[in-house]
């Protein structure tokens, strides 16, 4: 009734509004098909057949780092839309396609490793797509006086960061606050580190301020459950400095020196704040918060050194690629294929 009174055609889909959809109902594989669509026709319309290993490489980081980044910094796409996207990558690159599937001289997992690694620097869409959204979380812990900020942690009574009930699923949430609370839990909360100023708010044991890793980690034996909770400040005797009669039961002498160096309030006004461990500055970046999703730097066989060594080699670009799979041990010689079952024997 009221679209023929106004002459205003309903309609089902409300369109887009800076490039994305006006969400009213629930996020399918569908709703963000589009960007599928587009990063497959700009690497097929590239001719892909004719480009080299070296080639689709460069091509493949490119449209990676351009096409779908705005979405994903507005928003967590659904599992199949991410997998797909890796999925179109991984066959460009090695040139495979539906009608003729070619051999993957290495897994995706292996190329998206970075390059001192023995990757090719290629970054995961589930990854990359949780990275991105995780900055938006960052800017609302950070900027809580922005409008936007503001509006949200009014709407969805947005805690500290020591209450953790707030950003538990709820049925009833957005789908943009539902990713941006993803960010949160699955990045932020788990790179988000302390700087202490007047220590009120700060738990000494279980908050990372002092080291990279929570003091508790570095507790000999155990702590009584009366001390464990305490904050900063509780441990803080203005003009006579920390209380040592009770922190040297716990730590061993070298964190001891470390903490003699800090010191706890000193000005009036000055507050303790938040900052991101994955960074010197404490400023938060997307490139370290993808590394920490990726578990890069993780223990292992170190080869850095090698393949800084071999991308540093002065020839062409398709020269070094091949170079990176020989130094993968990926080249298919005989023992290679018998290897991978492609040959009855190495000879």
């Amino acid at each position: 009734m009221i679209s023929a009174e106004s002459g205003i055609e309903s309609t089902k889909e409300l369109g887009k509004y800076l490039g994305m959809p006006l969400l009213q109902k629930r996020i399918k594989k569908d709703t963000f098909v589009e960007i599928l669509e587009r990063v497959a026709s700009r690497l097929a319309g590239w001719k892909g057949r004719t480009l080299s290993l070296a080639g689709r490489i460069t091509l493949t980081k490119s449209v990676l780092s351009s096409i779908h980044v705005h979405s994903m910094s507005s928003i967590i796409l659904p599992a199949s839309t991410l997998e797909s996207l890796d999925k179109v990558s991984r066959a460009f690159l090695w040139r495979s396609t539906t009608e003729k599937r070619k051999l993957h001289l290495l897994s995706w997992s292996r190329v998206c490793k970075p390059k001192c690694d023995g990757g090719l620097g290629i970054r995961k869409a589930k990854d990359m797509n949780r990275a991105l959204i995780a900055k938006v979380g960052w800017r609302l812990m950070q900027n809580k006086e922005c409008l936007w900020a503001r509006v949200l942690r009014s709407k969805y009574k947005v805690g500290t960061v020591h209450d953790g009930n707030w950003i538990t699923p709820k049925s009833n949430w957005s789908s943009s606050w539902r990713s941006i609370a993803t960010g949160l839990r699955e990045v932020v909360f788990k790179g988000l580190g302390s700087v202490p100023g007047d220590g009120i708010s700060i738990r000494f044991w279980e908050d990372r301020w002092l080291l990279s890793t929570p003091l508790l980690d570095w507790v000999l034996g155990s702590i009584p459950e009366t001390e464990r909770g305490k904050r900063v400040a509780e441990y803080w005797t203005e003009g006579f400095g920390w209380r040592m009669e009770v922190i040297s039961q716990f730590l061993p002498e070298n964190t001891i020196q470390r903490l003699y160096a800090m010191v706890i309030g000193g000005s009036d006004g000055v507050t303790d704040h938040i900052s991101w461990t994955g960074t010197e500055n404490g400023s938060f970046s997307v490139s370290s918060a993808y590394s920490l999703l990726a578990g890069e730097g993780e223990s292992g066989p170190c080869m850095a050194s090698f393949f800084e060594r071999l991308w540093r080699v002065k020839a062409p670009e398709k020269a070094r690629v091949f170079l990176w799979i020989v130094g993968n041990q990926a080249v298919l010689t005989n023992a290679e294929r018998h290897r991978r079952h492609m040959a009855d024997s190495e000879v």
